[in-house]
């Protein structure tokens, strides 16, 4: 049977049109979050609107502008003794802006840490206070971790925190609804080196986390210059290989011709400014006022 023109014309137009979408799927698969993401209708929506990059309804961060040649170097699970000072001063030597996001009983057994990241500039995020995981818990739960996170911060340093990530990146609807009722931004990443493996209890990983390679700093290093995209958000460790591949990770990063951003600059120069404090200065209260 001989299909008409218009009716052949449509076909081929149809395929073309399905060929690009499958190509533009498999091309953005990283950065949407998989291949199947990539391929719905709704990531595309949220692309043309921005909402891929910054969602304000859910007050999420995914990523920075991807024309781009900037990142933003993120450091979680701290702050550690045998590692912290080792990020600070490289962080310090290369002038390199990070964002360290604490666990609350790091905090209260290294209030001077917390200190030195606050006054070297760098920003610091909320990890919840036992680095455990958001999404099974009640509203109420996750309220008291993000809350006693918030007082152990305050108390160390005198700052509040604006930014925040879930540990694992596990979260919910109640945790998104405390975030907003907080004002809090949550923090994605675009890219980890997957530096956690032997800094952290056998139990808190995977099956398939327990199944990769030991980690070294040149694998740390490797991982990030491979996924590295402009706009990128860096999820590291704040631990001792992570720390010894640090120099070498950002002499690296900068041959490829990027830079390194604050996420308060970063998240500015996103298509709609998303304007932020990330720390303010906890204001003290009077108790002699009536």
């Amino acid at each position: 049977m001989r299909l008409s023109k218009p009716v052949s014309v449509s076909i081929v137009i149809v395929g073309i049109v399905s060929a690009f979408y499958g190509i533009e799927a498999v091309r953005v698969r990283g950065e949407a979050g998989g291949l199947s993401r990539s391929l719905t209708p709704t990531y595309w929506v949220d692309r043309a609107t921005g909402k891929d990059l910054f969602n304000p309804e859910k007050r999420i961060w995914y990523k920075g502008v991807r024309e781009r040649k900037e990142v933003c170097i993120t450091f979680d699970d701290g702050p550690h003794p045998l590692s912290c000072r080792s990020l600070l001063a490289t962080l310090q030597e290369k002038h390199v802006p990070a964002v360290f996001f604490l666990v609350g009983k790091q905090v209260e057994g290294n209030p001077d840490l917390v200190r030195m990241i606050a006054e070297e500039g760098h920003e610091i995020g909320n990890h919840t206070y036992d680095h455990i995981r958001l999404n099974n818990l009640t509203r109420e739960q996750v309220y008291d971790q993000i809350s006693k996170c918030e007082s152990a911060v305050e108390k160390a340093a005198g700052r509040k925190m604006v930014l925040f990530r879930p540990p694992g990146m596990k979260y919910s609807d109640d945790v998104i609804s405390v975030v907003n009722q907080k004002k809090l931004i949550l923090m994605e990443y675009v890219l980890g080196a997957k530096d956690f493996v032997g800094s952290v209890t056998k139990g808190e990983l995977t099956a398939e986390q327990q199944k990769l390679p030991a980690v070294t700093s040149d694998y740390v290093v490797e991982s990030v210059i491979k996924q590295l995209r402009p706009g990128a958000i860096i999820l590291l460790h704040d631990n001792p290989v992570t720390a010894a591949a640090l120099p070498k990770m950002i002499d690296m990063v900068r041959e490829k011709g990027y830079e390194f951003k604050s996420a308060k600059d970063m998240m500015y120069q996103l298509p709609q400014q998303v304007q932020i404090d990330p720390n303010p200065v906890v204001t003290p209260t009077n108790s002699n006022q009536s």
